[in-house]
Order: structure tokens, then C-alpha cells, then sequence
């Protein structure tokens, strides 16, 4: 009977062990806004993403605010601000707009299908560096996909919380499932062992989870037009990297708990309730 309920609450334990590691991944870089921040905030130095940033603040620059004698120095200015120290606190802040525009819940008013991102303070920034005596009072909004991409405000928002609950009870499950596994287990090297294999698993698991989101988030942003689409891509391409980073290390510490319960296992043999 205790071999028995040790084993059963080791596979409760593997499971749990499977589920927690990819949905506590989500919940803390992707849902949790300042979690996503640190995860987007590495990629504010990727060319593409300074590239296409730069274009829309100078057509902002020479359209939307209509100052035609900055327009001959506002192209190189604005390269000049998505290349300095100063970019990469405003890109955070257009960032953190897009997470909110997801995860928050819909404005009851206004219009929900379209993702629109305020650059007005990254305009100023380079207005301000051509040494014309204005300001633009804003808002200037990028839209970042067409109506019918298939993304609305809120997307994600009841998704996250089911994902956060998620996180949550499988690290509880997960916890317990495995000091209980232990404290009844007779050969506690060979359960020790198994969930190693566990957080195998589970890095397997977040590593198939992050290819699938990948590949679903693309598809999601196709509505996009080209250049905005290739600093998606990249946003995207940039967070799955951090998943599969992070993945890579809860297996070799998976490993390194299989090979730790072998040796406990040789170690010891049958524990003395056994003999």
C-alpha cells in the first residue's frame, strides 16, 4: 500500500511537475506586465526594431506635425534617438502599451480591432533634436494591424487569468505530490529519479509550447504590414528564445535530479523498513 501511494503521488507529482514549469513561464514573462517588460526590453537594441521605429517617427515628424524645417534633419535625428539610451525607455513604454491592449479587458467604447501605439513622446525626443522650438501635443498613433487580423483588444486577458490559476495550482500540486512521494516512499532514490524525468518533461513540453506559440503569434500578426510585421516577428521570435533559454536549464537540472536518484538509489539500496 505505501509503495503504491507513493508511486501514485509521484505520477500526480510529473504531471503537475509538466504543467507548472511552462504555465509559470507565461504567467511571469508574458502575462505579469513587468515581466514582460524585462522579456521585450533586450530587443529594443535589434536593428530591425530601431529601423522601423525610426521610419514612423519621421514620417510623424514631416506629416503628422507638419514641420517642414525639421524635415531635412529629422530622418537622421531619428536614427540618431533609436540608437541612443534614451530609446530604449520609451520602447518599453510602446511595449507595454501592446501588453495592455492584449491582457487588460476591453474598453467598453472605441474601437477594439485595431492596435494603435502612441509615439508621441518618441516624436518629441526627436523633434527636440533637430532644434526646432516645438512640440507635438499628440496623440500620434502607429497602427500596428488592420482591421480584421483577427486581433482584438483584450485577446488574451481571460486567458492569462486561466493561465496565472494554472501556474499556480500545478506548482502547489507539484510541490506537495513530490515531499509527499518522498516522505512515503520506501526507495526514495528511485522517486527522486522519476521526477527528474518530470522536469525533463516539462522542458520538452515548454519547449513544443513555445514553437507552437510562435507559430500561432505569426500567423496572428500576417494582417500587419511588412515592416511592422518583421518587428513582430522579432518580438516574438526574441520571447519564445527566452522560453527555450529557460527550458534548456530545467532539463539539464531534470538530468541532474535523475542522476542524483541513481546514485541514491545504488547508494543506499532499500531503505531500512525494507531489510
Amino acid at each position: 500500500m505505501r509503495t503504491f501511494l507513493s508511486g501514485l503521488l509521484t505520477l500526480v507529482a510529473m504531471a503537475a511537475i509538466v504543467l507548472a514549469f511552462p504555465s509559470l513561464w507565461v504567467k511571469e514573462r508574458l502575462v505579469d506586465p513587468e515581466g514582460f517588460v524585462t522579456t521585450v526590453t533586450p530587443m529594443a537594441q535589434d536593428d530591425k526594431v530601431q529601423d522601423y521605429l525610426a521610419s514612423q517617427i519621421s514620417s510623424s515628424v514631416t506629416e503628422q506635425a507638419n514641420i517642414p524645417a525639421a524635415s531635412d534633419a529629422v530622418e537622421p535625428a531619428a536614427r540618431a534617438y533609436t540608437h541612443s539610451d534614451a530609446f530604449e525607455a520609451d520602447f518599453v513604454d510602446v511595449m507595454s502599451q501592446q501588453h495592455a491592449w492584449l491582457f487588460d479587458p476591453p474598453p467598453a467604447t472605441g474601437d477594439t480591432t485595431v492596435m494603435q501605439l502612441d509615439i508621441t513622446d518618441m516624436v518629441n525626443r526627436v523633434i527636440a533634436q533637430t532644434n526646432v522650438d516645438a512640440r507635438v501635443t499628440g496623440p500620434i498613433l502607429v497602427p500596428l494591424n488592420r482591421d480584421g487580423s483577427g486581433l482584438e483588444a483584450g485577446r488574451y486577458h481571460d486567458v492569462g487569468q486561466q493561465i496565472t490559476e494554472m501556474a499556480y495550482w500545478s506548482l502547489v500540486v507539484a510541490v506537495a505530490g513530490s515531499v509527499l512521494a518522498l516522505l512515503i516512499a520506501r526507495r526514495r532514490g528511485t522517486v527522486l529519479a522519476w521526477l527528474g524525468v518530470g522536469l525533463i518533461g516539462s522542458a520538452a513540453f515548454a519547449w513544443a509550447v513555445g514553437i507552437f506559440f510562435a507559430e500561432r503569434a505569426k500567423q496572428e500578426v500576417d494582417g500587419t504590414e511588412d515592416a511592422g510585421r518583421e518587428v513582430a516577428r522579432v518580438i516574438i521570435d526574441g520571447t519564445v528564445a527566452d522560453l527555450h533559454h529557460l527550458a534548456l536549464i530545467v532539463g539539464a537540472v531534470g538530468a541532474g535530479v535523475v542522476v542524483v536518484g541513481f546514485v541514491a538509489r545504488l547508494a543506499f539500496g532499500r531503505s531500512p523498513a525494507r531489510r
